[in-house]
């Protein structure tokens, strides 16, 4: 490792209200919606590509039986569980994604706490 140290990062995570805009590129989308989307491309084909990486080890799954696609679901799909020293138990499994939206302020000290659209609310006042 060399002895340039890394510049530390300062990101932090976009809260998810409804009036939290992010502009990429000229693009405007609420962060909620974002991080839906985030949600949402991540959950897609999930179900296909565990299947691909499990048979790729060796563990033959069922696909149409278990129905991998539905392990992101809320309730999971039926499973069992075996843990040292106890006995099977019978319940559900199921995959939880979580999307966390961050910003990084190129200046920290450039964030304000006006808003751009001030001048605007002060004129409709």
């Amino acid at each position: 490792m060399s002895g340039e140290e890394q510049p530390q990062e300062r990101f932090v995570q976009i809260d998810t209200f409804p009036n939290t805009v992010i502009d990429v590129r000229g693009r405007l989308i609420y962060s909620q919606e974002f991080t839906k989307a985030c949600l949402e491309s991540a959950y897609d084909d999930f179900g296909s590509r565990l299947y691909n990486k499990l048979r790729a080890r060796n563990i033959s799954v069922d696909y149409s039986s278990v129905n991998l696609g539905k392990i992101t679901d809320a309730r999971g799909v039926p499973a069992k569980l075996l843990r040292p020293g106890l006995p099977w138990v019978d319940g559900r499994v199921r995959v939880k994604l979580v999307a966390a939206v961050e910003f990084e302020p190129e200046d920290p000290g450039s964030a304000s706490s006006e808003s751009p659209l001030d001048p605007f609310r002060e004129d409709t006042g």
